[in-house]
């Protein structure tokens, strides 16, 4: 008559029941061991997938360059939305432009807000350089007025650029007119 063999012995042929030989587990430890391992590989594939779905991000800029040869002064206010995620921020990052006029990551441009509302900034840009006021997170920018997931708001009321080019006060209306998107970054070149 042949001997019924459990899912474990199944599943690990090694450590088959077996009474007379003392090294080897008994059943019952041999189902603790497989249900242990059991949790292991699932607490294991669940940190896999946190892993993976934190890393699925991606961030939209909107940013000012200066490509001139000259001082720009630039003055943007924003509003602070409650209970929603603002795009723009009164906190902006400057960076040098490379010798093709994109952002040369590797160089961090230092800047000072002239004003001291906690809503306006005012700052000078320096000639070939670029600033970030915003950011849209895993979102895609299509114009203004969108609807942005996430509970994120379109916080900017005005942007004055101060110089010569006479460019107008712009406006969530007219933002689009100006901010051009490619790939992901929106941006107002000032040539």
């Amino acid at each position: 008559m042949k001997k019924n063999n459990s899912p474990i012995e199944l599943i690990f042929p090694i450590f088959q029941w077996n009474k007379t030989n003392k090294n080897i587990l008994k059943k019952k430890q041999l189902r603790n061991l497989f249900n242990h391992k059991l949790n292991k590989v699932i607490v294991l594939f669940f940190i896999t997938l946190i892993f993976l779905f934190s890393g699925c991000s991606w961030v939209e800029s909107f940013i000012i360059t200066n490509e001139t040869t000259s001082d720009i002064t630039i003055e943007y206010e924003i509003e602070y939305p409650r209970n929603e995620f603002p795009i723009f921020d009164f906190d902006p990052h400057a960076y040098y432009l490379n010798s093709t006029n994109n952002i040369d990551w590797e160089k961090p441009l230092s800047i000072i807000d002239n004003d001291t509302t906690k809503l306006v900034v005012k700052f000078v840009l320096p000639p070939k350089s670029a600033i970030i006021i915003g950011k849209l997170y895993n979102d895609t920018y299509k114009k203004y007025n969108q609807y942005f997931i996430n509970g994120r708001k379109f916080n900017l009321k005005k942007l004055n650029v101060i110089n010569n080019l006479n460019i107008p006060e712009i406006t969530p209306q007219n933002f689009d007119n100006y901010f051009k998107k490619n790939d992901n970054c929106i941006t107002f070149r000032i040539k």
